[in-house]
Parts: structure tokens; sequence; C-alpha cells
């Protein structure tokens, strides 16, 4: 057993009643066994920010896609389906996050549409947003795009703001820094997955911030070793997130599992034990979104376990998911959900007419005679460049 605190490596039982772990560092007996002799258990993993509509399936398929990967909880913001159905479409993921093995929570969506010039489906004010704020899966207030609006004090967005005080508000806020990311925080905004620099990481965890590692804004990108230096805070006051990871990556390479196994490599360059990526991936992340009651192999616990067959390489054999052998059968047992915007799409029926090619530099029947092509109807009637000797020049990846 791997304590993500220290880095120690404990033989030992790990005893689950229920949803909750009873007992570590001992040897006990059980109404089922799992042998795990050889292999290295760790905290179940957190996907700290998330769409799944964007990892193009529906949450059910999404639990049975990610759970097999170690991720036992995962905090998604319904933004994209939101922004078609509005309500409607949080009400569908409030539904699919009960009925689902994985511990799913929602973020309410902040920004709908995301800005004024958007086309949207819908728009959601602080009216639409309020009646799912004690809902048992909402944390808080999605990613807060619009920090233009928070920096103006838009009525509308303070609004929003004020009323989601006392629950969770995640961040958005790439390159703001300075006095302006001083007044964005002051709306009590407590996490960021945009930082672009470790620079701006490093001021971002100097305020407060809990700063959540992207797969595209990794570590790994952000600088030489003198720009990195000090970035390892991010272990204890940040998180991992995907945001996003479609189904032909995650069946080729994983999902957060991949994501540890990178930052793993990335911390044995800089002489870090690798007990840190699992940390940033389990009881940092909890911590930083107030889910306090996981994430730790401890007694009191909530039993999301994940055994490993090679730890630094997080290689995963099998997940325990709130007690729960994660197996076909319990994937199965899932109750469905009746599905919603099936007729959103707006646009008459396309056949094969619906595509004409009009070729505007067709050959016109003087130019194959005897004489060749008449220059002075090529350069009056074809684009400039695009005579047949010269179309090689516009082809893409042409020398």
């Amino acid at each position: 057993m791997l304590s993500v605190i220290d880095g120690s490596l404990t033989p030992c039982d790990i005893a689950i009643v229920g949803d909750r772990i009873v007992g570590t560092h001992g040897t006990y007996e059980g109404l089922r066994k799992i042998d795990a002799a050889g292999r290295i258990a760790v905290p179940g993993f957190i996907d700290m920010h998330l769409h799944v509509e964007s990892s193009l399936v529906i949450p059910h398929e999404f639990d049975r896609c990610v759970l097999p990967h170690g991720v036992t909880t995962a905090i998604c913001d319904p933004h994209e389906i939101a922004n078609v159905l509005g309500a409607e479409g949080i009400r569908y993921f409030l539904a699919s996050a009960e009925a689902v093995v994985m511990d799913l929570r929602v973020q309410l969506s902040s920004c709908v549409p995301a800005t004024t010039f958007e086309t949207s489906g819908a728009r959601l004010e602080i009216g639409d947003l309020l009646p799912f704020a004690d809902h048992p899966k909402v944390i808080g207030l999605a990613e807060f795009m619009n920090f233009p609006g928070v920096l103006a004090s838009n009525e509308n967005v303070l609004v929003k703001l004020a009323a989601f005080q006392e629950g969770h508000i995640d961040g958005h806020a790439p390159l703001v820094t300075g006095f302006d990311l001083n007044g964005y925080l002051a709306a009590r905004i407590r996490t960021d997955h945009e930082a672009t620099t470790a620079r701006e990481a490093r001021e971002k965890l100097a305020k407060g911030v809990s700063i959540l590692i992207s797969r595209r804004l990794g570590l790994q990108g952000s600088g030489g070793a003198q720009e990195r230096r000090g970035c390892e805070h991010v272990f204890v006051h940040g998180a991992l997130c995907t945001d996003d990871r479609n189904p032909l990556d995650i069946a080729e390479e994983g999902h957060l599992d991949h994501m540890i196994c990178r930052l793993i490599a990335d911390l044995k360059t800089r002489g870090v034990p690798f007990h840190h990526a699992y940390r940033v991936a389990s009881w940092s992340a909890a911590t930083a979104f107030g889910l306090r009651n996981r994430d730790l192999l401890a007694p009191g616990w909530r039993a999301d376990v994940v055994l490993l067959d090679d730890v630094e390489h997080c290689k995963v054999h099998s997940v325990v998911a709130g007690g729960r052998p994660v197996e076909r059968s319990l994937f199965a047992a899932r109750k469905p959900v009746e599905p919603v915007g099936l007729s959103s799409m707006k646009a008459n029926p396309v056949t094969a007419d619906s595509f004409p090619v009009v070729a505007h530099n067709a050959p016109h029947p003087g130019d194959r005679g005897e004489g060749g092509p008449d220059p002075q109807r090529a350069s009056q009637d074809e684009p400039a460049g695009a005579r047949r000797g010269d179309l090689h020049k516009y082809r893409p990846g042409c020398d």
C-alpha cells in the first residue's frame, strides 16, 4: 500500500465495509477476499476538470471507459450540452451522475453562452442555475471563463459569483496576472487549469490558487529547469485534469493513468519521488475541491482503491470504486437515463445534391488547340497562380 503523503510502501490488508475503509496496516478477515499479492494499492484517481460531451460519449459510456483506468471520481462541466439545451442538459447530467458507478460530480456551467458573440441554443442566468445548487452531485460553479466580466464588475457575472460563495468556484484565466489576478481571485475563485507557464502558475500558487495540470499544459512544456523551479508545490496545492480525451486516445493510451505515467517520467528527470504524482491525482485533488472523505488509504475514508501491476508506469490491474470491485456486472446493473436533445439539430436534410462543386478554372475550348493556351484568356479568366503548370506551388506540403 502506497502512502501518497510520505511515499512509504507498507505490506498489509485493506479492510472495507460498505463504501468505507475500516482497517489498514494489519491482517483482516472478511466475507470476500481480493488477492492483490505482488501489487501496489493507491488511492482512486480524480479528474478535476472535464467535459464528458467532449469525450464524444454519454456519461454511462464514459463511466465504462475510464473507471477501469482508475478514475473513481470526475468533476464535469456540462457546458457543451448546456450551450445547446440549457437547463434540460444539466438535468440530464445530474440524472446520469446519480446512475453511474463512478462518483461523477457536476459543476454548474457559469458561462452559457461563453461570449456575447456566440450563437447558442440557450442562455443560463442565475435564475436557471439556483434550482440545481443544492443537488447532492453539485459542487459549485464551473470554470468562470468570463474573466473580463469579473474585472469589469458586470452585474450578471457578479450575481452568479455572489450566489455560490459558499461552494466551489472553478477558474479559467489564461495569462491573467498581477492586479487583474487579484481582482479575479477576490471573487473567491480558487482553482485554474489554464496557467500557460510555470511563472504564471507560481504566481497563482502564491495567491492561493490550486493549479490543475492538464494534458495540454503540463509542467513538461512550461520552460527550462530555472523556470520550473518551485513548481513542486503544485503537488500539494494542485490536481490533474484531462480537459478532454476522446475514446480512441482512452483505448490506445489511457486516461489519467497515462497522464500519471508521463508525469512520473518528468519527475524522474528532476529527482522528485513518484508518489508526488499519485498525490496530485488523488488527495491533493480532493482537498482542492472540498471532497474531504476520499483519496487516502486509511480508516474512515471512501473505499476508492486502484491496484497497480507497475507503480512507476501506472499499469492498472483492477479497481474498487466506493467499496465495489469494478466488474462488468456492476456496469450492467446501472439504471438507464432517458436521452435528451435528439431533435436539437436544426438543419435541412443533406443529400448528394447539397454538395455541388463549380470548377471556376476549367479549361476553355481553345486552350488545347494547336496554338496552345491563350495567354491573354488565362490571365483574364483564371485566378492568379491557378494555371495548370503552377498548381504545385499552392498545394500544402508540396515544394
